[in-house]
């Protein structure tokens, strides 16, 4: 999937729960690519679509877990690799940030 847009800009806004967006906006939305930092130190670094994850991108939890992969309306959703702290892994497919095999 490709993003297209219409006069975009680089910018950083810092959003209502705190976390620190970085990134493409359109009309002052996070859209395009981009790295959103939240408080608890997570961190996405991907495709946004109005303001979600859409696309292709990876989230670093603040508990050690890193998931890659897909995303669809600001969930994991598609393919993609869950790995937890422990070193589980799990890939393959995901549907609303649910491991579905």
């Amino acid at each position: 999937m490709e993003v297209f847009m219409i006069n975009p800009v680089k910018g950083k806004l810092i959003l209502e729960d705190g976390s620190v967006y970085e990134g493409d906006l359109l009309n002052g939305v996070p859209h395009g690519k981009g790295k959103q930092t939240y408080s608890d130190g997570s961190v996405y670094e991907g495709d946004l679509v109005n303001g979600k994850f859409q696309g292709k991108g990876k989230i670093t939890y603040f508990f050690g877990g890193v998931y890659e992969g897909e995303w669809a309306n600001g969930e994991q959703n598609g393919h993609g690799r869950m790995t937890y702290s422990d070193g589980t892994v799990h890939e393959g497919i995901f549907v609303n940030s649910e491991y579905a095999k």
